[in-house]
């Protein structure tokens, strides 16, 4: 922090990013004992594509790959690509993909300083202390533990590489917005235009919350850069009509897609999840709450991926705090509209900071029908959480240090209206801004090197998960899992038992009790009941869900805890399950059932229900080949070639330009399936040749 009211020196001036510098430094060496971490959950379907082909060494296959994305409406095409910096092929090590993202964060906090610094003088301060304020505020965030879950989950690279490009874009833009003050209006409109267009289209590539970049610079630009009402003045009528083109037209574009779902609120349409919008709605202003209380109070617990325990809010006074979390809300909005007015640039800067973190939460913390609450969506949002307390702190820090009425020429900000001028220093300057920045920055980055050796051992993390979240099926089973992997089943029963004398009819439990009961071989009474029951009724549309239960179905094989036939009681369950109709779901069942009737000679039967998973809708590329591989393995060769014939290739009738189609388009140019499958035709005629009696003598 600055001291001194003589001219700066070169190194002086180059202090702010040393200090920047040895905060990420920090940062660095406060996530190391998270590297060691396995790959979790959602990791393993969107990592491991990179085995599709083979090793990735040719150009069709790095295409390949990067259109292969299934995590949303773009796939992160772009996301997809740094994946390729960490590995080539799968399974792959997990400690290269978290060094990476760990690398990215602080990319993500040398670009938040930049932003932060912009901000700070675009609210008054002078230069020096801006740069101040600017890496203290992107060290408060860089630090905060909060953002160990989001760093060390190796497939939230994706939130984290769209939030590289709005903070890259909103300072390119601030940046922008300055020239066009000092009256370089084609320097100020190249820079505005080429951040917010490239920033989100990036960012969008990298996940589609990126489309947020214009909502956010709006909400910029209403509380920071035009606050004054000095658009006009700076930039005349062009530039109000650009600022309709570039920033609230694009704005109010994603706010009208957010639009086309509000029928939900009234219809409760749940989309395949327990709850409603509406009750969606009302509870994520309670988590919201939440979420800001972790990432200002730093507090000791993990957090973690786990939260299916969160009661629902059902209404506005079910529980009663929703009532108290929706005015919270409502206030905090208020505020917002309100700190436009604000003389004091303190003031201004945390009223910028509440409506950039409440138009960062608009996509996923309102009424779209995604899971409840996840850490990593605050990670955009609350980029600006700490600019305020930062630029407090340095003011308070250089007002202890003025000295006449020259020093930072006549006031910490440049402003006649900045509201920071004149006061005197005291002969003995105190010092505690300094040392209460040093004991936060201090204190955040301790509980991130805790969090993040909890990160580095998958076991104590998986006791923390279940011991602060004792009412969460999916933290309870993960624990289970890990205690079974260990060999220690008995005290997987015992926590599985006591879990589901809570929720006795969460299929999650349920899968993991079977498990334990097939390691042991014996099934408690009732499980074979309370496992048919759950899979008929159970939300098997749920990416954790059907994954449990095709494990489940894996290892019944070779499990004799349940009879011979349970399997098949099972599938049958499941298929009279309304959620089950989706295709991907049914398709699985359909397949299951066709590979227990082969490996029962019921050949016909396998046939026909190989031949009905495959007429389903949304064929994926390779399934035909997988089935018919299948049915010659058995020594039904002619089978197989009968079901190739029976059912097109998918990428005969490729429709529109989704990034599914696109993919498709692609192996069918680069012929990969093709040629596949004119080898397996080719093989299938020798053996079928081979096999045919030989023509009689003449």
């Amino acid at each position: 922090m600055p001291t001194r009211t003589d001219p700066p020196s070169i190194g002086r001036r180059l202090l702010p990013a040393f200090v920047l510098a040895a905060l990420l430094l920090v940062a660095w060496l406060a996530y190391w004992p998270g590297r060691n971490g396995p790959f979790l959950f959602d990791d393993y379907s969107n990592l491991a594509t990179l085995g599709d082909y083979g090793r990735i060494d040719t150009w069709w296959k790095v295409v390949a790959f990067l259109t292969s994305g299934f995590a949303g409406p773009t796939g992160r095409p772009l996301s997809l690509a740094t994946f390729l910096l960490d590995a080539r092929n799968w399974p792959a090590a997990s400690e290269p993909f978290k060094l990476t993202n760990v690398a990215l964060h602080l990319l993500n906090g040398a670009l938040l300083a930049g932003l932060s610094a912009a901000l700070a003088r675009a609210l008054g301060m002078a230069r020096r202390p801006a740069a101040w304020a600017g890496v203290l505020a992107a060290g408060l965030w860089l630090l905060d533990p909060f953002w160990v879950s989001t760093t060390l989950y190796v497939v939230q690279r994706m939130a984290m590489l769209a939030a590289t490009f709005v903070f890259a874009g909103l300072w390119g833009y601030a940046q922008g917005r300055a020239l066009l003050g000092q009256g370089r209006k084609r320097a100020g409109y190249a820079w505005m235009s080429v951040s917010l267009t490239l920033g989100t289209l990036l960012a969008v590539l990298s996940k589609e919350n990126g489309a947020l970049l214009p909502l956010l610079a709006w909400v910029l630009e209403a509380l920071v850069f035009d606050r004054n009402h000095t658009a006009l003045e700076q930039g005349g009528r062009p530039f109000l009509a650009w600022r309709w083109v570039f920033v609230r037209l694009p704005a109010l574009a994603v706010l009208a897609y957010l639009a086309l779902y509000l029928p939900g609120l009234w219809t409760g349409a749940t989309a395949g999840r327990d709850f409603t919008p509406l009750q969606r709605l009302l509870t994520e202003s309670r988590i919201v709450w939440t979420y800001l209380g972790d990432i200002w109070l730093a507090r000791t617990h993990d957090g973690g991926l786990f939260h299916d325990d969160i009661v629902l809010s059902t209404g506005l006074l079910q529980p009663l705090s929703t009532l108290f979390a929706v005015l919270g809300i409502v206030a905090l909005l208020v505020f917002a509209a309100l700190s436009r007015w604000a003389r004091h640039p303190v003031v201004a800067a945390a009223g910028a900071a509440v409506g950039f973190y409440l138009a960062g939460q608009v996509m996923e913390s309102t009424w779209l029908q995604l899971e409840l609450a996840f850490e990593h969506r605050n990670y955009l949002p609350a980029g600006l959480m700490f600019l305020p307390l930062a630029m407090a702190l340095v003011r308070a820090y250089s007002n202890l240090h003025l000295r006449d009425s020259h020093a930072w020429e006549g006031s910490v900000f440049a402003s006649p209206t900045g509201g920071g001028g004149g006061a005197v220093a005291s002969p003995r300057p105190g010092r505690w801004p300094l040392w209460l920045a040093i004991a936060l920055l201090a204190l955040f980055a301790l509980q991130t090197a805790r969090r993040a050796d909890v990160w580095g051992k998958p076991f104590q993390l998986a006791l923390v998960w279940a011991h602060e979240h004792p009412d969460s099926p999916r933290a309870q089973g993960y624990l289970a899992n890990t205690w079974s992997s260990v060999g220690n089943n008995p005290q997987a029963a015992r926590l599985l038992n006591a879990a589901l004398q809570q929720h006795p009819h969460s299929l999650i439990l349920l899968i993991n009790r079977a498990g334990v009961a097939c390691a042991q071989g014996e099934a408690p009474t009732g499980l074979r009941a309370a496992l048919l029951q759950a899979a008929g009724h159970a939300r098997l549309t749920d990416n954790v869900t059907q994954y449990q239960f095709g494990k489940l179905l894996d290892g019944m094989d070779q499990c004799t805890a349940f009879g011979p036939d349970f399997e098949l009681r099972l599938i049958d369950s499941a298929l009279r399950n309304p959620q089950a109709q989706t295709t991907t779901v049914r398709r699985d069942l359909l397949h299951r059932l066709a590979l227990r009737a082969l490996a029962h000679n019921d050949v016909q039967q396998a046939y026909t229900l190989d031949l009905q998973a495959l007429r389903l809708p949304d064929l994926p590329v390779g399934a035909r080949l997988r089935f018919s591989v299948e049915l010659a393995s058995a020594g039904q060769q002619q089978r197989a070639l009968d079901l190739l014939n029976a059912v097109p290739s998918p990428l005969a009738h490729i429709r529109g330009w989704s990034m599914a189609a696109i993919h498709q388009r692609w192996l069918r140019h680069v012929g990969f399936y093709q040629h596949s499958e004119a080898h397996l035709r080719k093989v299938l005629a020798a053996e079928i040749a081979a096999k045919a009696p030989p023509p009689a003598a003449r």
